[in-house]
Formats: structure tokens, C-alpha cells, sequence
């Protein structure tokens, strides 16, 4: 019987990785690059790269064991058409670029490609590699998507792109029955470092004032990590932002009344504190008896959620039915 093997690429907000697995979710090798400048043309570029470092790594092992590429990216997926749409901020509101990534790369690759969203392919990771008795898991990528499956599949819709949290930004989004703007796009970190930042500004009493760069800079594991020692201002920003994720937490387990809530996109790292607060938005924003079992943890698979997915979704495609 011959071994056979996939190779996984995920690309995250800061960083991208490749890894190369057997059918037993056992990673053999692996490669990583940082991200800058973030755009279609960057995206392409990492793609390419970490393909040509990962199959270089990989070349004593034959290509017809290969089973195929899989790829997770962030921007709204069309997974029969394997088409990606990224999202281009115009003044207040966003327009689209599709771009026909599935066509491209195979032809680039020689191999099947199958490119699902990030989200997607990290609550893929989650359910085999730790929640594997579960059937019905949201994975949430901070609080912009999320990947959802029920039954034991992973829930797409109808055509690959189910799962984003939010809506399309107007200047009116209200109505007599109340104000719904709270499901405008959020920024992928929940607006925690340009909160922080204010508070430093004014003057509030802060151990992130050290961790601010001359040019300004301030970033999100740092604000996790002074949390973590207690200081006050990073505990202030996370719990607004934890109460505000648990509200779309809480509005999805009334709907989707899941078994397993896994908190990543980066938030896996944001500690207990931040977790704790998580549970308790949702508790106080969720019904009781469709709350009653779900368990809601951090992401143990932390960064690797991405590319472990769309390398597990090669072998699993038709459990899936992806």
C-alpha cells in the first residue's frame, strides 16, 4: 500500500506557512514566511514561494503520491469556481477583486488544487485533529468569519462562501426596530490597538507605553501579553473587545446551537483573561438551553489552524463534501 501525502498552504494577517503531511496528520515538513504590504499581488507571490521552498524540501518523495494542494486565504471564496474575492477598502465601504486562483495554480502547480477560506479550513483543522467526536463546531477568525460545521460536514452554502459576520457598510443602519451597525466590517483585531493607543494618549497609567515604536507602532501580542501581567489598560481594551465577540458568539450558538466554540485567527493568543470574558458576553446575550454543553475554548492549534486544514481537506474532501 502506498503512502500518500498533501501539501497545506495558509496564509494569515501576519504570516504564512506551508506544510507538507501524510494521511496521518503527521507534519513532515514545514515552511514560513512573514507578510508585508498585504494585497492580491503579495498573496500570489508568498503562494508561489512557499509552493517552490515546500516541494524542493519534499522532492524525495514521489509527485504521483501527491494527492493535491490545498489553500487557505482570507477574502470571500467561491470554492466551485475557484474564484477569490478580495476585499479593497474605498472610502467607507469595500469593493471586490475576483481573481481565478484555482485555473492559475493548477497549472502553475501540476497538481489539484482546492482552495477553501481560512476560516473554513481551521474549523476543519480543529475537528480532526481535536474535536474529532464533535459534530457541530464554529471556528471564529476573530470577529469578521467563521467556519462552521454541522453534522459532521463542513457548512458552506451554496457556493463555498458562508460564514462571514458581517455587512455591507451604509450610512443608514437602523430602522425602527433598532440599530444593526454593529454587523459593519470590524478590523481583524477588533479595534483592541487603536484603543489602547487612545487610552495611552490619554495619558492613562500603562505598561504599553514601553512597547509603543517611535513610528507609533503598537502591536497585538503585546497588548496580550501586558493583559497577561494585569496591566489595566490592556485588560480594559480586551474586555470591550471580548464583550463585543461574545454578542456574535452568543447570536450563533442561539442559531447554530453548536457543541464546540474554538476562538483563533490570532485571538488563541489573547489568554484566559480574554477567554473568560468571551464566556461571560456570551452567557449574558445567549439563551440558557441552547448554551447548555457548548463548550468554548482558545484554538490549541494556534497559526497552523490554517495550513494543517487545507492540508487535512485533501484527504477529507469527500467526508466533507467539499
Amino acid at each position: 500500500m502506498k503512502n500518500k501525502y498533501s501539501i497545506g498552504i495558509g496564509l494569515n494577517l501576519f504570516d504564512a506557512r506551508a506544510i507538507f503531511i501524510n494521511e496521518e496528520k503527521k507534519v513532515l515538513l514545514e515552511v514560513e514566511k512573514p507578510r508585508k504590504n498585504i494585497s492580491a499581488n503579495e498573496t500570489i507571490q508568498v503562494l508561489l514561494e512557499l509552493f517552490e521552498e515546500i516541494t524542493a524540501r519534499a522532492k524525495h518523495y514521489k509527485k504521483e503520491d501527491i494527492e493535491g494542494v490545498g489553500l487557505a486565504l482570507g477574502g470571500i471564496v467561491n470554492t466551485h469556481k475557484g474564484i477569490v474575492y478580495w476585499p479593497q477598502k474605498q472610502y467607507s465601504s469595500y469593493s471586490y477583486i475576483s481573481v481565478p486562483l484555482k485555473d492559475y495554480l493548477e497549472k502553475k502547480f501540476g497538481f489539484p488544487v482546492l482552495i477553501e477560506n481560512d476560516a473554513n479550513a481551521s474549523a476543519v483543522a480543529e475537528h480532526f485533529c481535536n474535536f474529532p467526536k464533535e459534530k457541530n463546531i464554529i471556528y471564529m477568525f476573530s470577529g469578521v468569519g467563521c467556519g462552521i460545521v454541522a453534522s459532521g460536514k463542513l457548512y458552506k452554502g451554496k457556493d463555498g462562501q458562508a460564514g462571514e459576520l458581517f455587512l455591507n457598510a451604509k450610512e443608514r443602519m437602523q430602522s425602527q426596530l433598532g440599530d444593526f451597525s454593529f454587523f459593519k466590517q470590524w478590523p481583524a483585531d477588533l479595534g483592541i490597538v487603536k484603543s489602547a493607543k487612545e487610552l495611552v494618549s490619554l495619558g492613562k497609567d500603562s505598561s504599553l507605553i514601553k512597547r509603543i515604536t517611535p513610528t507609533g507602532e503598537l502591536h497585538l501580542n503585546d497588548i496580550f501579553e501586558e493583559s497577561n501581567k494585569k496591566d489595566k489598560v490592556a485588560r480594559e481594551v480586551l474586555k470591550e473587545a471580548a464583550l463585543s465577540l461574545g454578542v456574535k458568539i452568543a447570536f450563533l450558538v442561539n442559531l447554530l446551537n453548536p457543541e464546540v466554540v474554538v476562538i483563533g485567527g490570532g485571538f488563541e493568543n489573547a489568554g484566559e483573561f480574554f477567554l473568560e470574558e468571551c464566556i461571560n458576553s456570551v452567557k449574558t446575550f445567549s439563551f440558557n438551553e441552547t448554551r447548555k454543553g457548548c463548550k468554548i475554548v482558545l484554538s490549541e492549534l494556534g497559526k497552523k489552524a490554517t495550513s494543517l486544514g487545507a492540508a487535512l481537506a485533501i484527504f477529507e474532501k469527500d467526508s466533507l463534501h467539499l
